[in-house]
């Protein structure tokens, strides 16, 4: 087995327990009874098909062989950072932050680690943009690049299930 894929399937899988640490803390906060009017669910359905596609491109890349998935893919992982990024400033002028209660403190703690992980895939993106032009290990690099998308896709709907749509 390639030692870049074996280190990278340690790092996904002490991610994976990182996240359900917090995933654990969120569901032992109290209920927040008025998420239903903080929270926009078509903006919810945006971030989400906006993230599916970007594991869908992180695929094409490796079938096609074409720079201008990465590209679209850091356009789309930008536009889902904006609307996260909305969605935090709406709360705090609404005065909702993370001193609110110990709900809205694992939801911004949950939801940022979330959006360091998109902000890391862009650069891996751009990274890969680079290696790619003088690199032979082409397909090791996508593969491992789709692989962090799909778990970043995963964890998103695990997100989109336990704070968003859990009653």
């Amino acid at each position: 087995m390639n030692k870049n894929l074996l280190g990278f399937w340690l790092y996904i899988v002490s991610d994976c327990i990182t996240f359900s640490v917090l995933f654990i803390l969120f569901l032992s906060s109290n209920s927040f009874c008025f998420k239903n009017l903080i929270f926009n669910y078509r903006t919810l359905l945006i971030e989400t098909v906006l993230l599916l596609l970007c594991s869908y491109l992180s695929i094409k890349v490796i079938k096609n062989k074409k720079n201008k998935y990465y590209y679209l893919n850091i356009i789309f992982s930008i536009i889902f950072l904006l609307i996260e990024y909305k969605d935090f400033y709406h709360l705090s002028k609404i005065n909702l932050s993370y001193y609110t209660n110990n709900y809205l403190s694992n939801y911004f703690v949950i939801i940022g680690f979330h959006a360091l992980h998109v902000i890391i895939s862009i650069l891996i993106c751009l990274n890969l943009l680079f290696l790619n032009t003088i690199e032979k290990n082409f397909k090791i690099n996508n593969i491992i690049f789709s692989i962090f998308w799909h778990f970043i896709h995963i964890i998103w709907l695990c997100l989109v299930l336990i704070i968003y749509i859990k009653k």
